[in-house]
């Protein structure tokens, strides 16, 4: 559908997110209401003892709970008055993916032992199982489903105008620059990467991979704010909490990502490798836009 008719892409992609919120809802609202009358003992299972490695290693698969709510950024130039719609997006995406994400995992750590869902990656199905029984361990399942199939479907129709726009300004190769409404080649490029990475990996290594790729994309992104903000001044590129928000998450970012070398090694190599393999090649069309075409 986002290959063949753009409007008809976007109202099927508000629908079926429309509808996943809805169904969140519903089991959270399920889920606080049958909870147990007594807290969950936090001694049922193994020590708990706080391990920063753990916990920093942790951060970067959870941010992928929070991913999306930025995409705007990349469709910006397509948005109607974007000053005004693109800030406010980025602002309601953030606040309801954050109160979603505490409220259904404070039904997830309180439904069931501790001892039952720690170390466990299914901790959505044993809760949902703890707290209705297997119709809604089914419940939840399909809603996790639906999930991961919007989450799939937004980054096909956003990601390759990301692609697109660099084919345009000459930093990507020009036959995947946008002619059209619908970037079908960036589409198909997007496609045929994304299987092969699901191909070659699992689950768990994707989600380190990708995560400490995003974290360095990310803290490099602030970065460059922060040498436009010195090139044009505060009038022109304001950031509220300068300077300390900036710094915060640049510092916490490298942080992570330097813990998730230290313990997952494998994961981060590859990372880097994709950023070192990237650099040369922005260079490259920086110095000569034309080989794009």
């Amino acid at each position: 559908m986002h290959g063949l008719h753009l409007r008809r892409g976007v109202l099927l992609q508000n629908a079926i997110v429309a509808l996943k919120l809805l169904l969140l809802l519903a089991f959270i609202l399920l889920g606080l209401f049958h909870l147990p009358a007594t807290e969950t003992p936090v001694d049922a299972g193994p020590p708990t003892t706080f391990e920063l490695g753990a916990f920093a290693v942790t951060l970067v698969w959870i941010s992928f709970a929070y991913s999306g709510w930025n995409a705007t950024a990349y469709i910006a130039g397509e948005v109607r008055n974007p000053e005004r719609n693109a800030t406010r997006s980025l602002w309601l995406g953030c606040i309801i993916v954050g109160v979603t994400y505490l409220l259904l995992n404070t039904v997830f750590v309180y439904s069931a032992p501790i001892a039952a869902l720690a170390g466990k990656a299914e901790i959505g199905a044993i809760a949902a199982k703890a707290l209705g029984g297997r119709s809604m361990e089914i419940f939840l399942s399909s809603i996790v489903a639906l999930a991961l199939f919007t989450s799939v479907s937004s980054m096909i129709l956003i990601g390759p105008r990301v692609y697109a726009r660099m084919a345009t300004d000459g930093l990507f190769p020009r036959l995947f620059h946008m002619d059209t409404a619908i970037p079908l080649k960036a589409m198909a490029l997007q496609t045929l990467l994304a299987i092969a990475v699901v191909w070659i990996s699992d689950l768990q290594s994707l989600l380190g991979y990708v995560g400490f790729t995003l974290g360095l994309s990310g803290a490099a992104t602030v970065t460059a704010l922060l040498h436009q903000r010195r090139k044009f001044g505060p009038d022109q590129v304001p950031i509220p909490g300068y300077p300390l928000t900036p710094a915060f998450y640049i510092l916490a970012t490298l942080a992570v990502s330097a813990y998730l070398i230290a313990r997952r090694p494998s994961e981060a190599l590859a990372g880097l490798a994709t950023l070192l393999v990237g650099l040369p090649l922005y260079y490259g069309f920086r110095q000569n836009p034309r080989r794009g075409s």
